[in-house]
């Protein structure tokens, strides 16, 4: 279980398990808030990882679905034909809507120096998600949603990350705003991402940033060992 330090309440799910939430109390208009003015927090979110490895594609895909069955997440994958020496890579960033095991989503595919978009319908069943064109296997991981309690904009996260797993940590934070991120690990083996609701990687393999935020949503902060199992604790600061 997840260890909770300071003020604080971090919302987990561990593979598909619904977590539960504690409501968020409301915080004065005047301070600098990590949720987006006008929005209200979903009261839970569930969190998926998938993966898929064979002689054409390498590929990790996350997908978010809160409790209105809204649909956000990022694929990453690079195709490779070593007979013809051909390797690419493309990200996509996902939005839709769920309805019972499909996803209808609007996507944003960007490859190389071109952006595409494209609506699909993807279905997830308990073990694998088929986008029509390739399957992805299961993966376990960690997706937790911050939110700080009234009158605090920091938090810290004490956690434990499983060797080839990620700890996926999601924040709502506005336009121009500034987050600070800092990671501590016993054996100094953890680092993380930090990507834009659009899909846009602002930092990898970080141990401290700081960064003034592009726009106002979801941005993931993701978590992996760099050798091993790694016992961390993750300072996320919104000012």
């Amino acid at each position: 279980m997840m260890k909770i330090l300071g003020f604080v309440a971090v919302v987990g799910t561990l593979l598909n398990v619904t977590p539960q939430v504690n409501p968020v109390a409301s915080i004065p208009s005047n301070f600098p808030l990590q949720l987006a003015q006008n929005s209200r927090p979903s009261s839970s979110i569930q969190g998926y990882c998938f993966a898929v490895a064979n002689d054409n594609i390498d590929s990790i895909a996350r997908i978010y679905i809160n409790s209105n069955n809204q649909v956000t997440g990022r694929v990453e994958a690079t195709i490779h034909n070593e007979k013809e020496s051909y390797y690419t890579s493309y990200t996509q960033t996902l939005q839709g809507i769920k309805k019972g095991n499909q996803l209808i989503l609007n996507i944003t595919t960007k490859i190389e120096l071109d952006t595409q978009k494209s609506k699909e319908t993807w279905t997830l069943t308990a073990d694998s998600l088929n986008t029509g064109r390739v399957i992805y296997q299961k993966q376990p991981c960690l997706v937790s949603q911050i939110r700080f309690a009234p009158g605090k904009n920091s938090a810290t996260v004490s956690q434990s990350v499983v060797r080839g797993s990620r700890d996926i940590y999601l924040l709502k934070a506005n336009k121009g705003q500034r987050m600070d991120v800092k990671i501590t690990a016993l054996e100094n083996n953890a680092v993380f991402d930090i990507i834009a609701p659009n899909g846009q990687v602002l930092k990898t393999e970080a141990t401290q940033s700081s960064l003034k935020l592009p726009a106002t949503g979801n941005y993931e902060i993701v978590v992996g060992g760099t050798r091993g199992n790694a016992s961390y604790q993750l300072n996320v600061k919104i000012q």
